[in-house]
């Protein structure tokens, strides 16, 4: 295994491109420094550094070489707090972080039932609408995450499944002026005053289509929303309480709903969620392969 300060050693140059500034940096003696580069080229077999005049800088192989390093720190990272969290919790705690729409309509039954087999099962829920879950997998704080990932251009490193489409649905209190006609045109509903979670760019793209995708259609998406939230209960009771659009899954408002205080508004076309669950590959433990198995079959795209 390569030695940290050999490590360190490459990674400094590669940044500095002369070897006295890479070495003032970390503040050892350039002769020091010089050994550390030797050892990494000798590790690796081949030249890392072109020496110029002016400097220094990467051949090709040492491209290869510190995209190789990056990818051991970072599991190197992942490894240490896999460690942290075992000897602070033990084996058995679910880390899952998960989007405002899947709290109630998928995280919490799939809870539910395992707590029924597990009464002693321990987990940790993390709420966000942002690309934070994703984050959450990649440094090892999260176990899983389901919620909305596309708005990542990289997947590469995480287990993927896709789960069942769902119809979004737009809510309202019964006095909301969009209830008076029979069914209105979803562009109506987002030139309303709307209330949501995180708008990721994907979504703002989706809606200023909607809205003709005309320079006015992205003036409108880029002042959405209105109110924008993560948590979902104080969507939904702020929507209860003032002429707001609220937009989720059905289920997310059935209790509103039976208590005549949110309204569904009835629109002449259909949007859908795109909802994935993810983890990182290779992770494995008893709780979250009990979560994942139940979360495919009970949930995952047919």
């Amino acid at each position: 295994m390569i030695d940290t300060k050999v490590a360190a050693a490459v990674r400094a140059l590669a940044q500095h491109r002369n070897f006295r500034a890479a070495a003032d940096a970390l503040g050892r003696s350039p002769a020091s420094f010089s050994r550390y580069i030797a050892q990494a080229e000798s590790y690796a077999g081949h030249p890392l550094f072109e020496r110029l005049a002016k400097g220094a800088s990467l051949t090709a192989a040492g491209q290869e070489f510190l995209s190789m390093l990056d990818a051991f720190m970072e599991a190197t990272s992942r490894f240490e707090t896999g460690v942290e969290r075992l000897r602070d919790t033990g084996p058995d705690i679910l880390n899952i972080g998960c989007g405002p729409l899947t709290t109630r309509t998928v995280v919490a039954p799939l809870l539910a039932e395992m707590m029924k087999d597990q009464p002693d099962l321990r987990t940790r829920v993390q709420v966000s609408a942002t690309k934070a879950p994703l984050e959450g997998l990649r440094n090892g704080e999260l176990d899983v995450a389901v919620c909305d990932l596309t708005h990542t251009p990289d997947l590469s490193d995480l287990d993927l499944h896709m789960l069942q489409k769902e119809p979004v649905s737009f809510w309202a209190r019964p006095s909301h002026p969009l209830h008076q006609a029979s069914k209105v045109s979803v562009a109506d509903v987002f030139r309303d005053r709307f209330i949501t979670a995180h708008l990721h760019r994907h979504w703002r793209t989706a809606i200023a289509n909607v809205l003709g995708g005309t320079e006015e259609a992205w003036q409108i998406t880029n002042t959405l929303p209105q109110v924008e939230c993560d948590d979902f209960a104080l969507m939904t009771d702020l929507a209860c309480r003032v002429d707001l659009v609220c937009g989720g899954m059905r289920a997310d408002f059935a209790q509103h709903q039976a208590l005549g205080l949110l309204t569904q508004v009835q629109t002449t076309e259909t949007l859908t969620w795109n909802i994935c669950a993810a983890r990182r590959k290779g992770n494995s433990f008893p709780a979250l392969d009990n979560f994942w198995g139940q979360l495919c079959a009970q949930f995952g795209a047919p």
